[in-house]
């Protein structure tokens, strides 16, 4: 707001034109951005976990549940953005971790999992209850498999 009256009601001419020009763009990107925040989607199914994300941050992800290694609560780390969008993800480099995509929607904390994929860190809103029902499916898919080769 204050840009456009300097653009357009004050002497600073096109300075104060092309101000108001690169504002309107930024706002913008992070209405684009809180929009996606808003979209984004954790799908579990009874094979895979679907991370539903924007481009802007590289896209749907689908995870297999049986490339599941490990499933651990984890406050938002401290990494390098390698691409993506600030305050809501992309893939990232984490000291000590390596690579990793990560999707936040929760700002306070997380999953790590830990896959045959990669590393991913998404942010459900309930944390707790989304690590034990991924969980709970990756054992019972587990399980079915076994049953099926026991049958063979």
């Amino acid at each position: 707001m204050f840009f456009t009256y300097t653009g357009f009601f004050t002497s600073m001419g096109s300075l104060g034109i092309l101000a108001a020009a690169v504002t309107v763009f930024v706002e913008a990107v992070m209405l684009i951005i809180i929009a996606s925040i808003y979209r984004t989607r954790y799908i579990l199914t009874e094979e895979e976990l679907v991370v539903k994300a924007t481009r802007l941050i590289g896209g749907e992800k689908r995870i297999p549940l049986r490339a599941i290694r490990s499933v651990e609560r984890t406050l938002i780390p401290f990494g390098l953005r390698l691409f993506g969008a600030s305050f809501y993800g992309g893939h990232y480099y984490f000291p000590g971790l390596g690579r990793a995509f990560m999707t936040i929607t929760n700002f306070s904390d997380g999953i790590l999992l830990k896959t045959d994929q990669g590393n991913y860190v998404i942010t459900p809103g309930n944390p707790e209850n989304f690590k034990k029902t991924v969980e709970s499916n990756t054992k019972a898919l587990i399980d079915r498999e076994k049953k099926v080769d026991e049958s063979s």
